[in-house]
C-alpha cells in the first residue's frame, strides 16, 4: 500500500483538499463505526428484568452493560430504585449513584 494512504498521509499529499472536505472525510469515518443497538427478544429482555429485580430485592451486585454508538459501557453496582413511569434505574456503586435508562441496558451479569 502507498505511504501517502497511511496515517495521515491522505490529507498531507493532497494540497486542493479544503479543510471542510478534511472535516466532512472525518466524520463520515467516525459514522460508519456507529454501532446499531441490537434487538432483544423476549426473553432476554425478562433475563435482565429478573436481574434487576433480583438486585433491588437481595442487594446483590450486578454488571451491566449499556449501549453506546461508538463503544459499550459497563457499570457495576446495586439497583436501589426503579422508577417505572421515567424508566430508568438507580444503581449504586463506590463513587455514589447513576440514572439508567431502561432502553441503555443490552445486557446484564452477575458480580
Amino acid at each position: 500500500m502507498s505511504k501517502k494512504l497511511k496515517g495521515n498521509g491522505l490529507f498531507e499529499s493532497s494540497r486542493m483538499m479544503l479543510p471542510e472536505h478534511k472535516e466532512a472525510y472525518l466524520t463520515h469515518q467516525q459514522n460508519l463505526r456507529k454501532n446499531t443497538r441490537p434487538q432483544l427478544d423476549d426473553q432476554e429482555m425478562e433475563r435482565i428484568s429478573r436481574l434487576i429485580a433480583e438486585s433491588l430485592e437481595l442487594g446483590k451486585e450486578i454488571t451491566l452493560v449499556l449501549f453506546g454508538e461508538l463503544n459499550r459501557a459497563e457499570i457495576t453496582g446495586v439497583v436501589t430504585k426503579i422508577d417505572l413511569q421515567q424508566k430508568n434505574i438507580r444503581i449504586t456503586d463506590g463513587n455514589g449513584f447513576r440514572w439508567i435508562k431502561l432502553s441503555d441496558i443490552i445486557d446484564g451479569r452477575w458480580k
